[in-house]
């Protein structure tokens, strides 16, 4: 296990950063000594310095080029190409664009093909352990999301209807603040990856991710109840394994055979990173996940239904779809069980 340590200066806020690469299924944890936000003991946001966009391509797949919104020489001075699908994510709480599920999904992406692929950087903003500020700070990022999005549609460089906005947890919430920024206009597809719910849980459609924040709206549930919501708020909602907290691979005997500095990412979030694992995974084998309506996901499930697969789950889900769909995985990557990527019917 290695570890890289950082230290950075946010206004008078000191803070430190662990980062851990994807392929050890973690996500970085970023630590603040104060949060950023509206509170009377946080630091001001400054959301042109505390929210970057960084642009990656096949040009610039690792370096990437931040996009200045006020400057309107900012995108033709970059790597970005109108002609290419553009892909929008948005990490979590505690999460960075630099590593984890940011550069995952964007890694997997580049690898399949030319893309525009933006990462919203608001880590300034997500520091742990400040949750309740960086609840507050999701309504903030939001409608600059939305600047983003309308500055881009102001020079050409995208159609609405063919813009997709990923976010995972927290991430999700901003995704579905951005859509409501929008209206009555919508993108083309958001993608919630078990969107946060603490805090959420109570503050109605105007409070968090629906499917009427954007044309399309798909939504995995992973860490329902606990982490993530467990009821559906998209056009399609999946529940791999149930949806349930326990995912396979996530239970306490297996991270007890880790070391216990992995405990956070490795038990207690478990399940909720599952969400962003499967759909990178999706992106490399857009078959490999079939769900079914029938909920007898697993052989011990009791349902007056036979599984069968209706759908996909992930990159290649059909948006004419409606409901909530099951599916098993399994407990390790390659979690896809379809792993020859053939759609059977």
């Amino acid at each position: 296990m290695t570890y890289r340590w950082s230290r950075t200066i946010h206004y008078d806020t000191k803070s430190f950063v662990v980062q851990r690469s994807w392929n050890q299924g973690e996500n970085p944890l970023h630590v603040t000594t104060l949060p950023a936000g509206t509170c009377s003991y946080c630091c001001p946001i400054d959301v042109d310095q505390d929210i970057e966009y960084l642009l990656f391509t096949r040009r610039n797949p690792t370096c990437g080029t931040t996009l200045n919104i006020s400057d309107p020489y900012s995108l033709r001075k970059s790597n970005f190409n109108d002609r290419y699908p553009t892909v929008i994510f948005i990490h979590g709480y505690s999460g960075s664009a630099r590593a984890g599920s940011a550069t995952a999904i964007r890694d997997v992406y580049l690898k399949r093909g030319e893309y525009n692929i933006i990462l919203v950087h608001w880590t300034k903003l997500a520091g742990l352990p400040w949750y309740v500020t960086a609840v507050r700070n999701t309504r903030i990022v939001g409608p600059q999301v939305a600047r983003l999005v309308n500055w881009l549609d102001a020079q050409g460089a995208i159609s609405l209807a063919s813009l997709h906005v990923i976010g995972f947890s927290l991430g999700a919430e901003i995704a579905g603040f951005m859509g409501k920024a929008l209206a009555p206009r919508k993108v083309g597809r958001i993608t919630g990856l078990d969107a946060a719910y603490p805090l959420y849980m109570n503050t109605g459609g105007d409070g968090h991710l629906t499917k009427n924040d954007a044309m399309f709206v798909d939504v995995i549930h992973t860490d329902g109840g606990n982490f993530g919501f467990p009821n559906p708020l998209g056009h399609v909602d999946f529940y791999p394994n149930g949806g349930k907290p326990i995912q396979p691979g996530c239970n306490l005997d297996s991270v007890i055979r880790r070391s216990v500095s992995r405990l956070i990412n490795q038990y207690i979030v478990c399940g909720h990173n599952r969400a962003w694992m499967f759909y990178a995974e999706s992106v490399t084998n857009p078959f490999g996940f079939p769900a079914s309506q029938c909920p007898k996901w697993h052989p011990n499930i009791q349902a007056q239904c036979t599984w069968t697969p209706d759908v996909l789950m992930g990159f290649a889900v059909d948006s004419r779809v409606r409901g909530k769909f099951y599916l098993r995985t399994n407990a390790q990557a390659p979690f896809a069980r379809n792993a020859t990527g053939y759609m059977r019917k």
